[in-house]
């Protein structure tokens, strides 16, 4: 069977929880083509050992946020929404041929699926609709609604958000999808700091912030993304094209991040405490944080308390975790998609 990836090119985190379903599709034999964006289709062709097409296309909309900050630009996002929706036609045009669609979560593609009789699977913890609808005009936010209101299936991931669930009704559950861990890298990691591990990433669908952070005399070994400004011998910087992020995760004993939902299944599979950034005017973020928050899974802080990490990780030492640890279901996921497609062969 042949399975076409719609995926988002806001970010890579819905990217990197579909890579490892993709992986399984084509071990078990299956073709694979992936439509994303150009950086993402550059760690998808790396990821796939080069056995997936690859188109590369814009694929969303997104958000834009104020450089420096988290901090959403509404007026340039909805501008830049109305600027990719004018270009759905010609993509819907161009859409390929398949036996199913897997998307995440970019709405042209549910259209296409539709109009070429093909099967779609919508992969989903959220949809742009909650994100848009507290300053988006309604109108835009309509189109983005009828569009998802034609998915065939709907695949709520864990941790999906109540809003999308009332939306959509009906779909299959599943848990947490990552890219698996390889104990050996992991290992190496740890063997090469002597210093209990912080890792620190604010995703890349941002410019990072606008001040520096002296972390020279905490005693840890810190591996952050370039985005951030750390000052200290003990920052190790991670290269952007660094392939296994997931394996420094795995290895880290402190994890402070963006609420991203692939970083939280990589910190909530290898059972790392973990530090979630605020962000108020973000319904993903905000949803995310505080199911992990109830589960005992996660704390949250503020921006500006980076700005004493020491603290950070007093309040993460401080706190009562839970000792649950989850399974990594990409299999399983790969299972449904594959059994579900079959069906309707």
């Amino acid at each position: 069977m042949k399975f076409a990836y719609y995926i988002t090119d806001h970010g890579f985190g819905h990217l990197m929880r579909e890579l490892p379903v993709m992986r399984e599709l084509i071990r078990r034999g299956h073709k694979v083509t992936v439509v994303t964006g150009k950086q993402q289709a550059e760690v998808t062709d790396d990821y796939l050992d080069h056995k997936a097409e690859i188109i590369v296309e814009n694929t969303d909309a997104g958000l834009v946020v104020i450089p420096g900050s988290l901090i959403i630009d509404t007026d340039a996002t909805v501008a830049k929404i109305k600027e990719h929706v004018s270009k759905w036609e010609r993509l819907i045009e161009e859409s390929v041929d398949a036996d199913a669609y897997v998307i995440d979560i970019c709405p042209w593609a549910v259209i296409a699926a539709k109009k070429k009789g093909i099967r779609s699977f919508l992969m989903t913890n959220f949809t742009w609709i909650e994100q848009y609808e507290p300053f988006v005009p309604e109108e835009l936010v309509n189109v983005y609604k009828d569009a998802y209101h034609q998915a065939d299936k709907v695949i709520y991931f864990d941790l999906a958000n109540e809003s999308s669930r009332r939306f959509f009704g009906e779909g299959i559950e599943v848990g947490f999808s990552a890219r698996p861990f390889d104990p050996e890298k992991v290992k190496a990691i740890r063997e090469a700091h002597d210093k209990p591990i912080v890792v620190i990433t604010c995703g890349a669908s941002n410019s990072g912030f606008d001040f520096d952070i002296d972390v020279s005399k905490l005693p840890y070994s810190f591996i952050v993304t370039r985005a951030l400004k750390l000052i200290g011998d003990n920052v190790e910087y991670l290269d952007p094209k660094t392939n296994n992020t997931q394996d420094y995760v795995a290895a880290a004993d402190y994890c402070i991040a963006k609420a991203g939902w692939s970083t939280v299944s990589e910190f909530v599979t290898a059972g790392v405490r973990t530090a979630l950034l605020e962000r108020d005017d973000t319904a993903e973020d905000t949803m995310t944080i505080n199911q992990l928050k109830d589960r005992k899974l996660a704390i949250s802080i503020k921006v500006d308390e980076l700005k004493d990490i020491g603290k950070v990780i007093e309040k993460m030492d401080s706190f009562g975790w839970s000792d649950k640890i989850y399974e990594n279901e990409y299999s399983k996921i790969a299972d449904i998609i594959e059994n579900n497609t079959k069906q309707e062969l």
